[in-house]
């Protein structure tokens, strides 16, 4: 299947997760190398990972969820009974599918349970060093459960959500659509439906009673059906107006990302506190200082985003690595990713670029130099790639929450534009279909009282026939409230010879095409609708010609009239508000001689040749 531009941001938010997996893959491959463990040691651990990257990819059912926790469970420790414990064996992978298979209620305290229990293994399996050391070492081990399940959980929750949006972004068009059409059908019923059932019933009295007061009974009829002409032509008009704004719901980054990025922000201040621990101990002023920096960039991030909370959160870390150089890196990762976020390509890749490169060389010489905690180059890159990866994961928060919130917004954006094509189509129904109905009922009405002294018995004739194109017109009230009208051109040109032959308007009229497709029908009816009700407002027509002819691909409706009225610098909407919504091609002008006349056509052969010019 073809891609577009829709699916853009789905891509893009699946292409940011597989990126993760590949930097934190390698970021755990070279821990494992810097730890000692041989090849057999690296690679027995990446068992556990296919499962788990099948857990985050995708929405399961339950059943193969548990299936695949369990298999990442089993997998993890494979590696104990091959290589023993000569392996980096942080259970993250365990704590990541906990979080990713599991209902939330249970995955959290199991997450929680992982991670102690990561802490708890380095007192069971024995660390051989000193008790610092040992307390060091269960802190990194929890840290690192914890982070790295949170990284994993985190963006692949959220790339769930944006598959989730991106897939029901038309969904909440329908229900919009489905409720605009209750609004303006039970609006419209209210409104028009009982002047028009008033109509029916005064020209049914009419066609019972003695002339004189079938005279009165059809003129409030009339008048009523030129009232409720006008109302129509009103109403169609606000409705092609902007719909009703209604407020749309504010539009936030999602929770998950933010509790997630602050949880990775707690984690890596506690970092920054265990590297100060053994650099300054017993510095407590240090150490305290230290912690209420850090407790301010914490509470900078729970503040609500603008500039002066980024700037000041940026100084906060920027500046005490001048004071703090050994342990304060560690927030630079966040920084790095904000700066990302936050500032325009390609200054943002050239900052982060010097960014990255002063950190790793900052690293490279604390190996040189003999500094704690980072002995060897194997270290030093451990240490940056774990700057990678958290710089990474803020990113990827960033930037997947404003998927989330463009998505959303497009939703909404889909669902305004669906109530005003919906507005847009039922007044151009109102206008073309129900006005017509309307002016013909007045026209024929006044036909049948002028009948009355001249003609008692046609008269009666003429009202028994109002009755019916009433009930007609209340019939089309309930199609256009409920969906689009369909109508038939034949019926249509039979009801123009009797409309335009009750003005005295002799009607010419050539079919020359076989049966049509539903929807040209409909068009073509609906053209010819507008046409007639022009010959009928705007001329003083004797003759009127109508033609239907097919060829090419193509049909086309050819509506002549005489004693057309010159109207300079005026042209009515009507046909080409038709020709908008029906996808057709129409022309319309004066002819000399005083005529008039509408060309409208359609294709009925998508695959035809293109139409010639309308001529």
């Amino acid at each position: 299947m073809a891609r577009t531009a829709d699916d853009l941001p789905l891509r893009l938010a699946r292409a940011m997760l597989w990126a993760s997996f590949g930097i934190l893959f390698s970021i755990r491959a070279s821990g494992a190398l810097d730890s000692g463990a041989g090849p057999l040691g690296v690679l027995l651990p990446m068992a556990s990972y296919p499962p788990l990257v099948a857990l985050a990819v995708r929405h399961w059912s339950p059943a193969v969820r548990y299936a695949l926790l369990a298999a990442v469970v089993l997998l993890y420790f494979l590696p104990f009974p091959v290589v023993g414990e000569s392996w980096d064996w942080m259970p993250w992978t365990v704590a990541a599918a906990v979080l990713c298979a599991l209902p939330r209620r249970v995955a959290w305290p199991l997450f929680g349970l992982v991670v102690v229990a990561a802490g708890a293994s380095v007192l069971v399996l024995g660390y051989d060093s000193s008790p610092g050391e040992e307390v060091q070492a269960l802190l990194g081990y929890m840290i690192i459960t914890a982070d790295d399940g949170l990284i994993v959980f985190g963006l692949s929750a959220l790339v769930r959500a944006v598959e989730q949006v991106h897939g029901t972004r038309d969904e909440l068009a329908r229900v919009a659509l489905a409720k605009e059409r209750l609004r303006l059908e039970g609006e419209l019923r209210g409104v028009l439906g009982g002047k028009l059932r008033a109509i029916a019933f005064r020209m049914r009295k009419a066609a019972q009673e003695e002339p004189a007061q079938a005279r009165h009974d059809l003129r409030e009829g009339v008048e009523l059906a030129r009232r409720t002409l006008a109302e129509v032509r009103a109403t169609a008009g606000a409705y092609r107006a902007a719909a009703p704004q209604e407020a749309p719901p504010p539009i936030e980054s999602p929770r998950l990302a933010r509790h997630v990025l602050l949880a990775v922000l707690l984690i890596q201040c506690v970092l920054v506190l265990r590297v100060m621990a053994p650099a300054h101990p017993y510095d407590w002023p240090a150490f305290a200082l230290a912690a209420a920096l850090l407790a301010a960039v914490v509470i900078l991030q729970v503040l609500p985003p603008s500039r002066a909370v980024l700037i000041a959160q940026s100084l906060l870390i920027l500046l005490p690595l001048a004071v703090f150089p050994e342990s304060w890196d560690r927030l630079l990762s966040v920084f790095t990713g904000k700066l990302l976020l936050n500032v325009r390509p390609p200054l943002s890749w050239a900052m982060t670029g010097v960014i990255l490169a002063g950190h790793l060389a900052w690293l490279l010489h604390s190996v040189d130099s003999g500094a704690m905690f980072v002995d060897d180059v194997a270290a030093a890159l451990s240490l940056f790639g774990g700057h990678i990866m958290i710089m990474w994961l803020v990113y990827c928060l960033g930037r997947l929450s404003g998927l989330l919130t463009v998505l959303e917004r497009m939703r909404h954006e889909l669902a305004e534009a669906a109530v005003r094509r919906e507005r847009a189509r039922v007044a151009g129904d109102l206008h073309d279909v129900l006005g017509f109905s309307l002016s013909a009922v007045a026209l024929k009405g006044e036909v049948a009282e002028r009948l009355l002294d001249t003609d008692p018995a046609r008269a009666r004739f003429e009202i028994a026939a109002l009755g019916s194109l009433v009930e007609r017109a209340v019939a089309e009230l309930g199609s256009i409230a409920g969906s689009r009208v369909e109508l038939r051109l034949r019926t249509e040109i039979d009801a123009a010879r009797e409309v335009l032959a009750s003005a005295g308007v002799e009607v010419v009229a050539r079919v020359e095409t076989g049966p049509l497709a539903a929807e040209a029908d409909t068009a073509l009816a609906t053209v010819l609708r507008e046409g007639v009700t022009n010959v009928l407002r705007h001329s003083r027509a004797r003759t009127c010609e109508i033609t239907v002819s097919e060829a090419a691909g193509s049909v086309r409706l050819r509506l002549v009239n005489d004693g057309a009225t010159e109207r300079p610098g005026e042209r009515g909407t009507g046909l080409d508000s038709i020709a908008s919504r029906t996808g057709g091609r129409l022309a319309a002008g004066h002819r000399p001689g005083g005529r008039f006349e509408v060309l409208a056509e359609f294709r009925t052969d998508p695959a035809g040749p293109a139409p010639g010019p309308l001529r």
